[in-house]
């Protein structure tokens, strides 16, 4: 991925703007993932009965994970598709 003015900074800015995008990803990615884990949870554990899933819980948060990563690639492949149309739309 070029990022747009990079090559105008030093190799130690630039260093430090990847190592800041790299932290801002993993950010995100811990976010969505207590968001999955927060989602999932709420919606399918009802019972504190026993240590482990009830076998209903496990197929709940099973399809809850699958329709959770499913709709975040769903996005990301929109989210792709929406920035090689802008890369497009620029001006030569």
């Amino acid at each position: 991925m070029s990022i747009p003015g990079m090559d105008q900074l030093s190799q130690r800015d630039q260093m430090q703007v990847v190592q800041a995008l790299n932290e801002m990803q993993m950010q995100d990615m811990m976010n969505m993932y207590n968001t999955l884990v927060e989602r999932c949870f709420n919606e399918c554990v009802t019972s504190f009965r026993t240590k482990g899933l009830e076998g209903h819980e496990e197929q709940c948060v099973t399809r809850c994970v699958q329709k959770f990563m499913s709709f975040s690639q769903r996005v990301s492949l929109r989210f792709q598709e929406k920035q090689q149309q802008m890369q497009l739309q620029k001006p030569a």
